[in-house]
């Protein structure tokens, strides 16, 4: 139990560094003579990093072993949040950025990795709506500490102080992760094909479902005060945006213990499917529902989809299948939120409005 409780604490630790940035950046920005535009380029440097750490998690696993390489992994992270703590200039920040990648990417994949063997359809879907109130923490901080009037640097510093409680615990804990874990019942090694229809498809799968994941947390707000939701009212959704995932998450893994993954999964295709006839209404009640949701139907297919792996590929591949899963989760969120952004500007000019003018 104690080591069920340290996976959700180190996702919940994953999700502070990056959501950071929205709250932070107005104000580091300033720091590095940068204009508001060139946050733009954050997210894809982390996006690079990550898919080559993701690719790399299970070979290095293989090597010095799951417990050694959380250790690693956070304390990769902590030295991230240090550096850009101490940054005085957009390219170190950068740097920083490639390093806090290349930790969480290992740490998420190989995090996912261990789920998929240990954990049943609840657990999992726990650890992932951990991501979410990490998420969701994280701004607080930085609010915090700007109307405290202390530096933005400060957010850093105290999300280092977490991280590296996370770190030390794994790096004393490290053996209790190498447990060696009962072996599934494997098919015929002719089938063990990464790049397998079932694999891609997988893929695809995480992509579209993270995709649309991130592009709600990002446009949610924009496109309801689009629509002439009131400020409070938009914005108090697009937080209750991030607790519908929490939420679903936790109602759908119970679900998924009782029915099964495959139907849960179903079911979540199916809201998906609603919640998109409901955002091309273009109304504001219909808008709002929508978003709600959409975060309830995206919240259990990620970790589902990764819990099934084994299933829908094989025992030889699965590992390496999850690694490469959580890269696509990484482009999805990296190419959908843009797409989806062009998508909002066209429907928005039906109305006389432009994005610009609501930022």
């Amino acid at each position: 139990m104690f080591i069920v409780a340290l996976a959700y604490l180190a996702f919940v630790s994953l999700a502070l560094p990056p959501s950071m940035l929205g709250v932070v950046w107005p104000s580091m920005r300033l720091s590095f003579g940068q204009p508001l535009s060139a946050a733009g380029l954050v997210p894809p440097v982390g996006v690079v990093a990550g898919l080559v750490s993701t690719s790399l998690a299970p070979y290095i696993v293989k090597r010095i072993g799951v417990g050694r390489l959380l250790a690693l992994g956070t304390f990769l992270s902590v030295a991230s949040l240090g550096v850009s703590a101490m940054s005085t200039t957009m390219w170190q920040f950068l740097g920083s950025v490639v390093l806090g990648g290349l930790a969480a990417g290992a740490v998420d994949t190989t995090l996912n990795v261990f789920a998929a063997r240990r954990f049943g359809p609840r657990r999992i879907n726990m650890m992932h709506a951990s991501y979410g109130l990490g998420a969701a923490v994280s701004p607080l901080i930085v609010t915090a500490v700007i109307v405290s009037g202390l530096s933005w640097r400060w957010s850093y510093v105290i999300v280092l102080a977490l991280q590296l409680v996370v770190a030390v615990t794994f790096s004393v804990t490290w053996k209790r992760w190498d447990v060696p874990v009962p072996e599934r019942a494997t098919t015929s090694t002719s089938t063990a094909r990464v790049w397998g229809a079932d694999s891609v498809l997988g893929m695809v799968m995480v992509a579209v479902q993270n995709g649309i994941e991130s592009a709600m947390a990002i446009w949610a707000f924009t496109y309801l005060t689009g629509l002439g939701v009131s400020t409070a009212v938009a914005g108090g959704l697009a937080s209750g945006y991030w607790l519908t995932l929490v939420v679903g998450r936790v109602g759908f893994g119970s679900l998924a213990e009782r029915i099964g993954a495959w139907k849960v999964m179903a079911l979540a295709v199916g809201l998906l499917l609603a919640a998109a006839v409901l955002v091309n209404v273009e109304m504001p009640i219909p808008a709002m529902a929508a978003v709600l949701l959409f975060g309830v139907a995206a919240a259990p297919m990620y970790p589902l989809l990764v819990l099934t792996t084994a299933e829908r590929t094989s025992p030889e591949v699965a590992d390496r299948v999850i690694g490469f899963q959580a890269a696509a989760s990484s482009i999805g969120s990296a190419i959908t939120p843009g797409l989806i952004g062009l998508a909002i500007g066209y429907q928005l000019r039906a109305f006389g409005l432009s994005i610009a003018a609501l930022c």
